[in-house]
């Protein structure tokens, strides 16, 4: 029952934050350009993904 009583009361202590989350509205957010150094690490993780990918191949096709 204690359970019950926390849960209640975590929920109606949410019910003012959803309550101005409607007030303010949605405003949608602006999607920031990449940089070069996130591309080559992109590039970087997906070979690495690709080299992984491969390794592990070998490894079960040798069993």
């Amino acid at each position: 029952m204690k359970l019950f009583y926390m849960v209640m009361g975590f929920m109606a202590g949410l019910l003012p934050l959803s309550a101005m989350a409607a007030i303010s509205g949605y405003q949608r957010p602006v999607p920031q350009p990449q940089s070069a150094t996130a591309e080559l690490w992109f590039g970087f993780a997906t070979v690495m993904l690709v080299v992984s990918l491969y390794v592990v191949h070998r490894v079960v096709k040798g069993r």
